[in-house]
């Protein structure tokens, strides 16, 4: 089921349906089943272990407090815990036979590239209940958990007057000179540097290998001016110890800096409507407490938790009446309009040879 912007405003106007195209093919799920109920689940999980892993820093501070804390008390279980997600640790641990991981916040693009590859295990939607969840984020391998953006923000007392005012100021190396920082992966890099070559927003998908050139070389441009980060909390860090003015981060790591009271401002014009999505590695050693927690944590009230720890909003529809209000200005949802929104009809199944060719790039 696709949903357009005015539906997504209306009927889900935390999350982030509208992702474009006909996602009813692929890689999308719209699971037709009864779950098991939630407490009979978590019944059988007494004594048990779960290793839940994310990206660190104020991100998985809130989901601690929001779902792994929560969640274990509840169960009844140890929750313990590791960063970093990515697909390459993943395979790793999969190819290695050393799987020590339960459940990961993963992108929800992870869920095609890692899926489809043989590293993530089908979810049980005979135990995970999708009711409010939309089936745009509901995949073989993952269900979505948050609704985010990826945003460029700069230090206000470093930068003045002459402001940056859309993301594709990154580019713009003589009015802001000095080091810069960005992500290094290419679901915010290729978008972001079409539009920094002039590609309008509604021509960016499909990516084609032409525009795949022209990403490239405008990205050639900052390539020895940027600091790549991979962990989420790096960005926060690198603007909060002045090392650089203007940074690409995401949207509730500024928050957690605003509430530290470090002077920055989020920019929205262009920034990267994205989804993250609870996985679970192949052959995890409590792959059912994994799955109990899937189903838990995507249940509304407990979806909602995330809202009142950081300015993410839950994906269940149901959620949204519940969700607090502390983070509502901060959330993507409220600039909507101003987003650029990720197709991961395209990204599913173009992922892993994307992060070929950024590797090859990075390299060159």
């Amino acid at each position: 089921m696709a949903f357009s912007r005015r539906e997504f405003l209306r009927n889900a106007a935390l999350s982030g349906a509208a992702l474009g195209g006909a996602l009813s093919s692929g890689g999308f799920l719209t699971p037709a089943v009864a779950a098991t109920p939630v407490k009979e689940t978590l019944s059988k999980l007494s004594g048990k272990t779960m290793t839940a892993t994310s990206w660190g820093g104020s991100f998985q501070d809130a989901q601690r407090n929001a779902w792994f804390t929560p969640f274990a008390k509840e169960a009844g279980i140890t929750v313990n815990e590791d960063t970093d997600p990515s697909d390459a640790r993943i395979a790793a641990m999969v190819k290695n036979n050393a799987v020590i991981w339960d459940v990961c916040d993963v992108g929800l693009e992870q869920t095609f590239s890692a899926g489809e590859a043989g590293y993530l295990a089908p979810l049980d939607y005979n135990v995970i209940d999708t009711d409010g969840i939309p089936s745009a984020f509901v995949t073989k391998y993952g269900i979505g958990n948050i609704a985010w953006a990826s945003v460029v923000a700069y230090r206000t007392d470093a930068i003045k007057g002459d402001v940056p005012t859309s993301v594709v100021d990154l580019w713009d190396l003589k009015r802001f000179p000095g080091k810069r920082t960005m992500r290094d992966y290419p679901l915010d890099a290729i978008p972001w540097a079409l539009l920094a070559a002039g590609v309008p927003k509604d021509q960016i998908y499909p990516i084609t290998d032409e525009k795949l050139d022209t990403a490239f070389k405008k990205l050639d441009e900052i390539k020895n001016d940027t600091i790549w980060w991979s962990a989420g909390a790096q960005p926060a860090q690198l603007l909060s110890s002045k090392e650089v003015a203007i940074a690409h981060i995401w949207n509730g790591r500024v928050g957690t800096l605003l509430d530290e009271m470090v002077p920055v401002e989020m920019i929205w014009k262009d920034a990267h409507l994205l989804v993250d999505a609870w996985a679970i590695p192949n052959h995890a050693p409590n792959n059912d407490v994994g799955m109990a927690f899937v189903a838990w944590a995507s249940q509304p009230e407990n979806n909602a938790r995330i809202s009142a720890e950081i300015a993410y909003g839950p994906v269940n529809k149901k959620a949204i009446p519940l969700a607090s209000k502390k983070y509502e200005n901060l959330l993507p949802t409220s600039h909507f309009d101003e987003m650029l929104v990720c197709d991961y009809n395209w990204w599913g199944p173009n992922v892993a040879r994307m992060l070929e060719r950024w590797q090859e790039w990075k390299t060159m």
